[in-house]
């Protein structure tokens, strides 16, 4: 059969009608040289495996280069082939009976900023979808900051709670009953913000929280539940979370955050869980200089070079240091440098007090110190650093 009136002419629109396809099933194999379809009006798999009917249509249609059409006929089902080339025709039915799905807005990058395409992409479609994502990796990767832009750039009130630090976890979450002329009920600011529409709720450093936090947490975060019971006032009332109410939550992991909890399953299976980037040695002094224009490029680049440096050896097998700078510090010494502070002074002040002294000579702190010294300018020399420093260092593999 082939229809070759214009789309939308009169005879088309009283022909969809007039079949009024229930479903149009497009064929194809899989890796396994099964016969699969989907429907093209629904654009949805339909099942055909316990069809040994189906499966002979729609392989004739894939041979012939066909759709086959489903139709109510009587109490039965009638089927009909129908040419790929005049399935323009069903245009008009398919708007009829599906929702027109676009494709995901890419929202512009904060321009100081360094985060992956992808995962700015994925972040902004989730607040926007009203979804739950948890951010984790090392900190002072800009975790936290990530998401203040976020709902920056989308426009959305963003309610920030640091679990981390969170005493009272019932009073923060829930509320609290007072008892002066009478007993009476405030609602804690997380109230607030889950019965705000459209809203980020921003749970810092939810690895830290107090289980009882999470236990609070469950049913609000459960996609199918989304409530929290107010059990600390009178008739232990349940609201509902509001409409488009995203929780982003941040997550730092690993063996050297003491602090840390190791997160139920059941939590982290509320949220999508993706890894915050962790700049190259390019993307840091990209960022320096986005932030401190200023900057001397020889000491950008020197300050780069001893982050690059340590992190190289944090991912060695049998590393002599616990943990890379953080990006937060690599900041940090950026602006003391602008502020007059030297490499030497900078790593005096912020970088050796994060490592170890324990172990005299072999301790962490010494291998930093020694690492450093070959980056401080000494003299007349030209240059910060050579290769030739580098090999000099003890016990350090190029």
């Amino acid at each position: 059969m082939i229809l070759r009136e214009p789309f939308g002419s009169l005879f088309f629109c009283s022909y969809i009608h007039s079949m009024n396809y229930k479903n149009v099933l497009k064929g194809y194999y899989d890796t396994d040289n099964k016969v699969k379809a989907i429907d093209l009006i629904t654009n949805r798999p339909y099942f055909i495996e316990d069809r040994p009917d189906m499966k002979q249509r729609v392989e004739r249609a894939i041979n012939f280069g066909q759709y086959v059409g489903v139709y109510q006929r009587g109490t039965r089902n009638g089927f009909e082939f129908i040419n790929e080339e005049s399935y323009g025709i069903l245009d008009a039915l398919k708007k009829e009976q599906s929702k027109e799905v676009k494709p995901a807005k890419m929202i512009n990058k904060p321009d100081d900023f360094i985060i992956s395409d992808l995962k700015w992409k994925y972040l902004t479609r989730c607040i926007n979808k009203g979804k739950n994502l948890m951010f984790v990796g090392p900190a002072g990767t800009g975790k936290t900051q990530i998401v203040f832009k976020a709902a920056e750039r989308l426009d959305k009130q963003i309610f920030y709670f640091n679990l981390g630090s969170t005493q009272d976890v019932r009073s923060a979450l829930i509320g609290n009953t007072y008892f002066k002329d009478g007993t009476y009920f405030e609602e804690s600011a997380f109230v607030t913000a889950i019965k705000t529409p459209n809203s980020v709720v921003l749970l810092d450093e939810i690895s830290r929280a107090n289980p009882e936090a999470w236990n609070i947490l469950m049913p609000v975060l459960d996609v199918n539940i989304r409530k929290l019971r107010l059990d600390e006032k009178e008739n232990s009332p349940v609201i509902d979370v509001a409409s488009g109410v995203s929780f982003i939550s941040t997550a730092n992991i690993g063996f050297e955050y003491t602090a840390a909890r190791m997160l139920d399953r059941a939590l982290v299976d509320r949220f999508s869980v993706i890894e915050m980037d962790i700049l190259n040695k390019e993307q840091e002094m990209k960022l320096l200089n986005i932030k401190y224009p200023n900057l001397d490029p020889k000491v950008n680049e020197a300050l780069c070079d001893i982050s690059f440096r340590i992190r190289m050896e944090c991912e060695r097998e049998n590393s002599k240091l616990s943990s890379p700078i953080p990006t937060r510090m690599l900041l940090e010494a950026a602006e003391m440098s602008i502020d007059g502070f030297d490499i030497e002074e900078t790593a005096e002040l912020i970088i050796y007090p994060q490592y170890s002294d324990e172990g005299g000579t072999d301790s962490e702190r010494i291998y930093i110190r020694q690492l450093v010294q070959k980056y401080v300018q000494k003299g007349d020399k030209e240059d910060l650093f050579t290769d030739n420093d580098f090999r000099a260092l003890d016990n350090y593999d190029i």
